[in-house]
């Protein structure tokens, strides 16, 4: 468990598996000797939401959702819109580069490297339809239902669309993108020929694996704690609307 006390660098020391975090709270290296908090403030990341986040990403089974309950969806819609980012730009195209590169390097068949591309692609086509539809409709309607439960009394178009809209029918329709992912370090592992380069290969996997468990937090946080909290706040502001 990382507190608010200790130490950033040692915090990062002891799990360098935080790393992809940085970035998603703008936060830089160099911490010096300078606290959890201290960075926090410095960077003016909450320190509460930082460490809810950071200890749920090092532990499985750690349940931030009663700590994340306290914050405003706002606050985690802006961390799930940097990791959108984080993969797009950094996680994914790094993943694509290695994958051609083992590829470059390998002696597989063309059938067997166009097996690879072609469920390569298409993982990247659902990724990213994926991300669109969550940065373009998704988010953007989270962010205007707690804005409009807020408001003494909710703008009547928004009320309009919540009787025949709800979170839950994003739920019905959501996507797993580790699942796929999974799916690609299994065709190399089991079904196609050694490659030459273990090095290159073992690299790969471990990118992969790292996206699946990165993926598997963001869905659950997703799944788990915003859609709950969405679906709850809808029905409050349908009560207040069906009132008299």
């Amino acid at each position: 468990m990382i507190s608010r006390d200790m130490l950033m660098c040692v915090a990062v020391f002891e799990n360098m598996q935080l790393l992809p975090l940085f970035p998603r709270f703008k936060m830089e290296l160099g911490f010096g000797e300078k606290s959890v908090e201290e960075v926090c403030k410095t960077h003016g990341v909450n320190t509460d939401f930082f460490l809810e986040i950071a200890n749920s990403y090092l532990d499985e089974a750690y349940i931030p959702g009663e700590g994340l309950s306290l914050f405003s969806l706002g606050t985690v819609i802006s961390y799930l819109k940097e990791t959108h980012t984080y993969y797009v730009e950094t996680a994914l195209p790094m993943v694509e580069e290695k994958i051609y590169l083992l590829l470059d390097q390998s002696s597989l068949s063309d059938k067997e490297v166009n097996l690879v591309t072609v469920f390569f692609n298409d993982y990247k086509l659902e990724f990213l339809t994926h991300i669109l539809e969550e940065e373009q409709h998704i988010l953007p309607y989270i962010l205007e239902l707690e804005k409009q439960s807020a408001l003494k009394k909710p703008d009547s178009e928004f009320a309009q669309k919540l009787q025949s809209y709800s979170i839950r029918e994003f739920e019905q329709g959501h996507d797993r993108l580790e699942t796929s992912l999974e799916h690609l370090s299994r065709l190399i592992i089991k079904n196609l020929p050694p490659f030459e380069d273990f090095q290159l290969c073992q690299q790969v996997l471990g990118d992969l694996s790292d996206l699946v468990k990165d993926l598997t937090d963001h869905a659950n946080m997703e799944d788990k704690i915003l859609i709950p909290r969405v679906a709850e706040l809808e029905k409050q502001l349908i009560s207040r609307i069906d009132t008299p």
